[in-house]
């Protein structure tokens, strides 16, 4: 039942617009490009410079969560070798296969990882070389 209302409501929304430019009244005029509230300045403000902290802090937290993860992830992986060395010297290949397919799955999320850091490096430095240029615009030496 509700479902039904809703979609009639929503029949009768979007033929509303149909139905009043059915009528033989003219187009309206198109409406004028709004004009921005603020002219530009030059220079950085304030808020560009506080924004690009905010996004080297962020940065640097996502930096410091990935290279956790990549350690956990190495040390699963060494884990896995480890277990695969002693199964193979052992004579166990069942047991062997099993953890070289664990480890190659854990390879995987190191790789992942370490590409997870390289990105959030970057994006490190690019936000610590935008806020270098912002902080120059406004004049500040340093």
């Amino acid at each position: 039942m509700q479902k039904t209302l809703i979609a009639a409501f929503v029949a009768t929304l979007i033929s509303a617009p149909v139905l009043a430019q059915s009528n033989d009244a003219p187009p309206a005029a198109p409406a004028a490009p709004a004009s921005p509230a603020t002219p530009a300045t030059p220079g950085a403000g304030k808020g560009d410079i506080h924004r690009d902290n905010r996004d080297i802090r962020g940065d640097r937290r996502d930096v410091h969560r990935d290279q956790r993860d990549l350690n956990q992830d190495r040390r699963a992986r060494n884990f896995d070798q480890r277990k695969e060395d002693q199964a193979v010297a052992k004579g166990n290949t069942k047991g062997a296969q099993k953890w070289e397919n664990r480890r190659e799955a854990e390879q995987k999320d190191v790789n992942h990882d370490r590409k997870d850091l390289a990105h959030d490096r970057k994006d490190l430095h690019h936000d610590r070389h935008d806020r270098r240029q912002d902080v120059a615009q406004r004049g500040h030496r340093g």
